[in-house]
């Protein structure tokens, strides 16, 4: 069996750079933990990956479409199916006057965003900033290492990791939806986890967006917020 575009799949994955091994990203809490990135309070799980919408990179996305339930594979992403190959016109050099209009106070290895675009700084030298505009994967081969574990049929199923692709702090098993008979309201009891974060807002319409995006039936999606009497 194929996935078509729009299937929700639950995929465990690591994904390392070919040539130093070194792990970019990952499902797994023992990788994590291993490779020296995990971050705590994070919930390691398989994520969402819904075919044909681009989250992912193209070579990824491709073979886990043509991959079955229950399969592990390793594959190998040549740049030109992950970030691209390195385009030198992407370094440029720029003055530290001209930084200082935009109040950037650059730093080697820095990240700092000019225009919609986010470089890094590279060296500085006689009032000189070299930053690199590039992918930091541009021109690298990647290796995936996944296991496709699930297709997501019910619709609360699939909202439930909607809404936990949004953070990575929530705990699936805790969030409640409801889904009206006629499929028009959504109704979620919005996530503890973040019930206090300064960017709920901006959460809160991601997944009513997102929602909307894979569900045309439903018309309103209504957040709940619940505060309990200490204990």
């Amino acid at each position: 069996m194929t996935f078509k575009e729009r299937d929700f799949v639950l995929v465990e994955y690591t994904m390392r750079v070919k040539d130093t091994g070194e792990v970019i990203e990952t499902t797994s809490e023992d990788v994590a933990k291993s490779s020296g990135i995990y971050r705590e309070g994070e919930v390691y799980r398989p994520r969402l990956m819904i075919i044909g919408e681009g989250r992912y990179v193209k070579g990824f996305e491709e073979a886990v479409a043509s991959s079955e339930v229950g399969e592990e594979k390793t594959i190998d992403v040549e740049p030109s199916k992950a970030f691209g190959e390195r385009d030198p016109e992407k370094v440029r050099i720029l003055s530290l006057r001209e930084l200082a209009k935009l109040n950037i106070i650059p730093e080697p290895g820095k990240t700092i965003e000019i225009g919609g675009a986010i470089g890094v700084v590279k060296s500085i030298s006689g009032g000189r900033v070299v930053v690199d505009f590039n992918h930091p994967l541009s021109g690298k081969t990647l290796v995936f290492t996944y296991k496709v574990v699930k297709k997501l049929e019910d619709p609360v199923e699939k909202i439930k990791h909607l809404i936990a692709r949004r953070s990575r702090r929530i705990n699936i098993e805790g969030l409640n939806v409801k889904i009206s008979q006629d499929m028009i309201k959504v109704e979620i009891e919005t996530p503890e986890e973040i019930l206090l974060a300064e960017d709920l807002q901006i959460f809160k319409k991601a997944v009513a967006e997102d929602i909307f995006k894979y569900f045309p039936e439903v018309k309103q999606v209504a957040f709940i917020d619940s505060f309990f009497r200490p204990q």
